[in-house]
């Protein structure tokens, strides 16, 4: 009598396919994750690429200026054809437009401003020659030791958002004036947008000033724009959501007691109470970048002239948080 064979009857665990779903999913998103990491290694290194060869082109720490570089040719368009160059080699900001197209004129529509506050016509700093010649947008360079180090343009509120100095795409950006707040001599709030990196680049070091030590450290902001060298001391750091308090549509204030107004408002929503006087004749100076959904901005106000700049940053070490 044969004996029937037994059939093998093989049990898998009944959450297997779950499983291997989940680490198919894993791997999926293991994979997404290192070529987004790859994305944003290549940037940062692109950027920093750009942004050694900017540091290049601008000369620092009271070198001499290549003798061989020349004024810029004639003529030189900005964007949308906006010259800014004259006929005797010199620039002036005075002929640029706004990004509509609209001509911006030195009494129109600043006639409110009391005084001059920028330098915009005359020979261009030789440290300043080599950037213009090689973007047209260029208006200034932003330094703060050991923060930023990198040129200023002016376009739109958009262009510079995504693209390099070098007009590549790239999604650090630059620094750029905002199109409200051109370079001109009745500007008194001059407001600078910069992104926030991870990697640190543009202002992504800017919000360490979220922090008093900051403050104490880097009190004083050089800004050199084509013409003139300048200096601005902090005397207030917002960090809020964007619609909170508007500190981003004050290129000109129509009468002192405007100045005043915002001012007061603006030392009542600091993180840090600055023992630093601000008039209503004083040029303003304004960063401002993203963190996550709030917006940080570092307002200054401009060294008057024979002002101590260790007294101010003795000053600044009297800041408290508030």
């Amino acid at each position: 009598m044969k004996r029937k064979r037994r059939r093998r009857i093989s049990y898998r665990p009944a959450n297997q396919r779950p499983m291997r779903i989940i680490r198919g999913a894993l791997v999926c998103v293991a994979l997404v994750a290192l070529a987004l990491s790859a994305q944003v290694i290549a940037r940062s290194l692109k950027t920093a690429k750009v942004n050694r060869q900017l540091a290049a082109l601008h000369t620092v720490g009271g070198e001499r200026p290549d003798a061989e570089v020349a004024a810029p040719s004639l003529p030189t368009t900005i964007g949308a054809g906006r010259e800014r160059h004259t006929d005797d080699g010199g620039v002036t900001l005075a002929r640029m437009t706004f990004p509509d197209g609209s001509a911006i004129e030195e009494e129109a529509p600043y006639a409110a401003a009391a005084g001059s506050f920028h330098t915009t016509t005359g020979d261009v700093l030789p440290d300043m020659l080599k950037l213009l010649n090689a973007n047209a947008d260029t208006v200034g360079w932003l330094n703060i030791s050991g923060i930023v180090h990198l040129p200023v343009v002016y376009r739109d509120n958009e262009y510079y958002l995504t693209h390099d100095f070098n007009g590549h795409h790239n999604s650090s950006g630059t620094l750029f004036l905002d199109q409200s707040s051109p370079l001109t001599a009745q500007t008194q709030n001059l407001l600078i947008h910069g992104h926030s990196m991870y990697d640190g680049s543009m202002f992504g070091l800017l919000t360490h000033y979220q922090k008093l030590e900051t403050i104490h450290q880097h009190p004083l902001i050089s800004f050199s724009s084509l013409y003139e060298k300048e200096t601005y001391v902090v005397f207030a750091v917002l960090c809020q959501a964007p619609e909170a308090f508007d500190y981003y549509s004050h290129p000109v204030f129509a009468s002192d007691a405007d100045f005043e107004k915002y001012i007061s408002a603006v030392r009542e929503r600091s993180l840090f109470d600055i023992p630093v006087d601000v008039n209503a004749s004083d040029a303003l100076l304004t960063l401002s970048t993203c963190i996550e959904d709030d917006r940080l901005a570092v307002l200054a106000r401009k060294v008057r002239n024979g002002e101590s700049r260790d007294a101010l940053a003795s000053a600044l070490a009297q800041a408290v948080e508030t």
